[in-house]
């Protein structure tokens, strides 16, 4: 089953000096997607201008993936010190209901990108501050780089959680498939670009949650970026059945 989540879909705020899309709106009741994709409950995608910035505060413990497409910020989790994230890092957190993390553009003129993603904590989480890493375009160029998983395998961030984040940039007409244990089920968002994912054409700011697939497989249509996240955890029969379903299109 494939279920997508359009990128107009998405819970949009725009402010003078920020613009937010949330793929999973909590507080939307009525959409089957309102808690999230299994354990993956925060995709956040922001644009910063300069000087401006964002506090992340969940209503549960989360642990908090950042990613900083293009630009720079100044980032300050709940145990840790203010300190740089630039582009291409990757940074992970645990944020509690009673803490909240900023995010500050620093540049004084140009814009930052960034997302951010949140799952449920897992047994034996760290309550430690987080830690990050550099992942190039070179090493993210024409293959699913794993950048964060259970344990830091291959050398990626190491969640303590049952999800494992892929990042790749791919060029028109390449092809990709990553092949899904049973029992798994995968969120796909397209970052930059456009791919063909089955029988759906997916752009920029689009996502998709497979369930009960074999594999997730997709063919760039023209210069992309995605991120995909392979998730260990059961998803709701809500989801599957597509009930209460107002922005989600379901196909088996």
């Amino acid at each position: 089953m494939i279920i997508v989540r359009k990128s107009e879909e998405r819970l949009h705020i725009e402010e003078k000096n920020q613009k937010t899309w949330m793929t999973f709106d909590w507080e939307n009741e009525s959409d089957p997607l309102h808690d999230g994709f299994g354990v993956l409950k925060i995709l956040n995608e922001e644009i910063l201008s300069p000087g401006s910035g964002f506090i992340l505060h969940t209503h549960k413990d989360m642990v908090v993936v950042t990613y900083v497409s293009e630009g720079m910020i100044v980032y300050k989790g709940p145990l840790e010190e203010m300190e740089p994230l630039t582009s291409q890092e990757v940074h992970t957190s645990l944020v509690t209901p009673e803490a909240k993390q900023y995010a500050i553009n620093i540049s004084p003129m140009e814009e930052t990108h960034v997302f951010q993603s949140g799952f449920t904590p897992g047994n034996g989480i760290s309550k430690k501050g987080g830690a990050k890493k550099l992942f190039t375009y070179a090493q993210r160029n024409g293959i699913l780089k794993l950048v964060a998983s259970p344990d830091g395998k291959e050398d990626s961030l190491s969640l303590r959680q049952d999800v494992q984040i892929y990042s790749t940039f791919i060029h028109k007409g390449n092809h990709m498939i990553h092949e899904l244990s049973p029992g798994r089920s995968a969120w796909l968002h397209v970052v930059k670009g456009q791919i063909q994912l089955e029988d759906f054409n997916l752009t920029t700011g689009d996502g998709a949650g497979l369930s009960l697939e074999m594999s997730v497989s997709f063919t760039a249509q023209e210069p992309t970026e995605i991120l995909l996240f392979d998730l260990g955890t059961p998803i709701s029969e809500e989801i599957k059945t597509g009930t209460k379903n107002k922005t989600a299109t379901a196909v088996s």
